[in-house]
């Protein structure tokens, strides 16, 4: 099995052509690394069976999450929501816990948006008969959250633009 190597370098492009032999099972062991890399990438989860209940779903989601697995745990919390909709106790741990996720993540802006919204439904009518315990706890994320930092030019430049680049006059 033949494989052709090119040479690059900046100052002239590809140029050059050098054809190698690489044994099969150097091919085989990169083959394999690539398929064994985009299996880990990709994330299935298993299917939630109808009967689990909301008590299972969280203690899923609190596995997922002591172990940083924060897909897994959103992936048990979004069920939660789409389970039990309309018992406003759970919808207001899991919409607590997806923000506390951003939070961990480092998501800032989410973090403070999903926070925020904690905190409107306690601010709702029906809010006085929730937990006190999410509350609680979305006021005191919200005060350990960054300031939101207002963009400036120096903070806005794409990378790309950041770059220096040398303009070579064009030969006569």
């Amino acid at each position: 099995m033949g494989i052709k190597f090119y040479k690059y370098t900046e100052k002239s492009g590809i140029h050059g052509k050098k054809t190698g032999k690489a044994s099969a099972a150097a091919v085989a062991l990169a083959l394999l690394a690539s398929v064994a890399l985009g299996l880990s990438c990709a994330t299935k989860f298993p299917p939630i069976p109808a009967d689990m209940g909301s008590s299972e779903l969280i203690q899923k989601a609190q596995e997922r999450s002591d172990l940083n697995d924060w897909k897994g745990a959103k992936y048990y919390y979004n069920a939660l929501l789409e389970r039990f909709p309309n018992d406003p106790a759970l919808t207001i741990e899991a919409m607590y816990e997806l923000a506390f996720i951003e939070y961990k993540q480092g998501h800032w802006e989410s973090a403070r948006a999903g926070m925020k919204a904690v905190l409107d439904k306690y601010a709702a009518p029906e809010g006085a008969s929730l937990p006190q315990t999410w509350k609680i706890l979305a006021e005191k994320v919200l005060a350990k959250l960054p300031k939101q930092v207002q963009p400036t030019a120096a903070t806005t430049v794409p990378a790309a633009a950041a770059t220096t680049t040398t303009t070579v006059p064009a030969a006569k």
